[in-house]
């Protein structure tokens, strides 16, 4: 937050039951009235609901959400109020020889990513957009391929048992309520044939976002966990909660692989027994979804009755 905004946000906390007008906060700041403007509109989009009326001037309503730093600090997550991509920054400190796990976490994201080079919507404090940091030892490549499939089913396991919410997987790695999306998995990593050099593993979930909060376009098909419980959700507490999930469960897989999740997955899965649509670049496939394999390749029963294995591709 720059210095002005600070400034501002400062005097705006200080009087918090009464307008504080354009021209007072010019004065004490010597900038004109119009910068305060611009720095107002700055801080409204930090998530600060913020009371402008004619001839009286500005009041704080509302803070943002902000995630609880003091109770992330002692698990090394790397915490910022706004990046381009949690992945992106993840990758930062892989290249930088940071050795170890970490975890990067932002309150938004301003080119945050889903597969295939799509954007993926990340306002600040309505979300929780996180990466992790694995360097993961004796695994190759083709082996750490299912670990999208691995997260999905972790996050699917938790919402479902710890908070009640029906959330489904759709093969590699959507998270569904009611068919529509809320969260989504990116996996990246770098290595050779036989060793991975590191794994990041970005998870974006839409948490406390009302419908007016997603762009036009996405309310048909995307939503969040308030919007189908109808209740606000503590971002600190339920983030830990999953990343307490998701630590353990990556180290059982990098020792035993894919096969024990593969049941897990199943449970919550929205895609066995229909009939789906899998799309890759340059190809596709209509067929019957008949299973997953030990790898968590999807097993897909084509028109002409012939047993395809697609390893890559999303389903449509």
């Amino acid at each position: 937050m720059k210095k002005n905004e600070k400034f501002i946000l400062k005097y705006l906390k200080e009087n918090r039951d009464v307008y504080l007008s354009g021209n007072y906060i010019s004065t004490k700041l010597g900038i004109s009235r119009s910068a305060v403007w611009k720095n107002i509109l700055k801080l409204r989009q930090k998530g600060y609901e913020i009371s402008a009326r004619p001839n009286r001037g500005y009041r704080l309503d509302k803070e943002p959400d902000q995630l609880d730093i003091n109770m992330l600090k002692d698990k090394n997550i790397h915490y910022f109020q706004e990046v381009d991509s949690t992945n992106l920054v993840a990758r930062q400190l892989a290249e930088n020889n940071f050795s170890g796990y970490s975890t990067i976490i932002a309150e938004k994201q301003l080119q945050g990513r889903g597969r295939l080079g799509r954007n993926w919507f990340s306002p600040p404090n309505r979300g929780l957009w996180f990466s992790l940091l694995l360097r993961p030892k004796m695994i190759s490549p083709a082996g750490a391929a299912p670990v999208t499939l691995v997260t999905a089913a972790i996050l699917a396991k938790n919402l479902r048992e710890k908070y009640k919410i029906p959330v489904t997987v759709k093969w590699p790695n959507d998270l569904l309520i009611e068919g529509k999306k809320f969260g989504g998995i990116l996996s990246e990593l770098k290595g050779e044939a036989d060793r991975i050099e590191y794994l990041v593993i970005g998870i974006g979930l839409n948490i406390n976002q009302e419908q007016g909060d997603f762009p036009e376009e996405l309310r048909s098909r995307a939503t969040s966990l308030f919007i189908e419980s109808g209740q606000y959700f503590d971002r600190t507490t339920l983030f830990l909660s999953l990343y307490s999930d998701l630590m353990p469960a990556y180290e059982y897989f990098f020792i035993k692989g894919f096969a024990p999740f593969r049941d897990q997955l199943l449970q919550h899965n929205s895609f066995i027994g229909q009939e789906v649509n899998v799309l890759w670049p340059g190809g596709s496939i209509k067929g019957f979804a008949c299973d997953l394999n030990a790898d968590g390749a999807l097993i897909i029963k084509d028109n002409k009755g012939n047993t395809q294995v697609i390893n890559y591709g999303e389903i449509r």
